[in-house]
């Protein structure tokens, strides 16, 4: 046990001095759009870009010390790649796993990425105006063999302003990255067995056009054409003993009570976000909004499946005294026609309800979530009202959450037509309280339905939200 505290101590340690490396560079930064991680910053900066560019590309200036709200964590930050935490919400339409990570399906995986759908000129590639190569080259030891995407992009207008790209893909991903982190995944899985996710396979391509403004709104269009593919747990190997801890990965569909393990889908994505950088809109108060809406159908291509999804939703920060924060998600689901699985809707577990066993609720096409915040610690030093995310704060929260399968909705014009349904009388609650930083933080949360039920412990390194 002491071994393993003190490997996570290094770990954290580590990713904490690379953190505040990049966010106090990350404060600086006049266009809220543009992600440098490490790995991926523009070629000729990477080489050691001109005075002019640095002077262009940053201010010293206060005037957005406090844009980054949510910038914290060992994924948040996007340290060494941006991911769709970071990203236009089309992001995770493709496969977006980290270029080096480690889960019960895959094992350890090594690769090589340069990031797509970033707001940044890369360099000429063949000496076009701004056309960039963005792909992932990788091993996955688990499965023993390589994974891959590749793909182009090309900026379009006299800011930038707009991107248009496409690429092909044959690599292992996951439709739950908006609950816990990747990074944090590998680590939770690397050293006890602990792997929040499930997997598949996704091989196939896909395009799209990507637009923002200066500041607050971004949007896009994407089409993929992809079969996804069942993938089977292929590890129980975990640092300090996994001790029968991994789950097996369920199948992308089930049907007649049997598994299937492969799936066709034609799908149209459209994204809008506004304020998706979380700028201060006033001077104690942020709000954001990001959706997306996904339309499958037989005559885009090869999908085998006809139906409508769509997600919003909605974070909001509001500092009502020097150190405290009160932070609030709302997040709505629904579904129309029949979805997939993998498609499907489910709550409970880590970062939804938090006092659930994960996916307790779940196989809908209807959904919402709501999770409630309050943070109690020390005002940052620049702003002497914020609190400080990177030093310890304590926290307490709610968590409530609603998932239902309406049969109405299979043969509805409108995913989110069945809403009318939902009582409030019907959430689940869960609420708890933590105490640590956005990087490490330890909670306790309780199951406030049945308050007889022992308390869920857990340990972060991630904001939920």
């Amino acid at each position: 046990m002491r071994s393993f505290i003190l490997t996570i101590c290094f770990i954290v340690g580590f990713c904490g001095f690379v953190q505040a490396q990049s966010s106090s560079d990350s404060k600086k930064t006049q266009d809220p759009f543009k992600n440098d991680p490490y790995f991926n910053d523009p070629i000729k900066k990477f080489f050691g870009g001109s005075d002019e560019d640095k002077d262009e590309n940053h201010s010293e200036t206060n005037d957005h010390v406090f844009t980054d709200l949510n910038a914290e964590g060992l994924d948040f930050e996007g340290v060494f790649e941006a991911g769709p935490y970071n990203s236009n919400p089309l992001y995770a339409v493709y496969p977006h796993l980290p270029m080096i990570h480690f889960n019960r399906v895959n094992s350890l995986f090594l690769g090589y990425r340069e990031e797509r759908m970033q707001w940044y000129d890369d360099g000429d590639w063949l000496d076009i105006p701004n056309i960039r190569m963005h792909g992932l080259l990788g091993y996955s030891t688990g499965q023993k063999d390589w994974q891959y995407s590749l793909g182009l992009e090309k900026a379009i207008g006299e800011r930038d302003y707009i991107i248009i790209g496409g690429e092909y893909h044959n690599a292992t991903t996951t439709n739950d990255s908006w609950r816990v982190g990747l990074n944090e995944t590998s680590l939770t899985s690397f050293a006890a067995g602990y792997d929040y996710l499930d997997y598949y396979n996704q091989r196939g391509w896909g395009a799209y056009l990507l637009a923002r403004s200066r500041q607050y709104f971004e949007g896009g269009v994407a089409f993929a054409d992809d079969q996804f593919s069942s993938i089977k747990r292929e590890t129980g190997w975990a640092l300090f003993g996994a001790g029968g801890r991994y789950r097996s990965n369920p199948p992308v569909d089930i049907q007649n009570r049997s598994p299937v393990d492969k799936v066709n889908l034609s799908s149209i994505y459209i994204s809008a976000s506004f304020n998706p950088k979380q700028l201060l809109l006033t001077r104690h108060f942020s709000v954001s909004f990001n959706g997306i809406s996904e339309y499958a159908d037989p005559s885009f291509g090869s999908s085998e499946f006809d139906y409508t999804k769509f997600t919003g939703e909605l974070i909001s920060y509001l500092n009502f005294e020097p150190g405290g924060v009160i932070k609030h998600r709302l997040r709505l689901s629904g579904i129309n026609g029949n979805a997939p699985r993998f498609k499907q809707l489910y709550l409970g577990g880590i970062g939804s309800l938090r006092a659930l066993p994960y996916k307790s609720l779940g196989g809908g096409n209807e959904m919402i979530l709501n999770n409630f915040e309050i943070h109690f610690g020390e005002p940052d030093f620049e702003s002497k009202e914020w609190i400080d995310f990177d030093d310890f704060y304590l926290s307490l929260f709610l968590d409530s959450g609603w998932v239902n399968y309406n049969p109405k909705l299979v043969d509805a014009n409108s995913p989110i037509g069945g809403f009318s349904d939902f009582a409030i009388s019907e959430l689940k609650h869960n609420g708890g309280i933590g105490v640590g930083s956005s990087l490490i933080r330890a909670e306790l949360a309780w199951d406030l339905n049945r308050t007889s039920r022992a308390p869920v412990f857990w340990i972060r390194f991630n904001p939920t939200f």
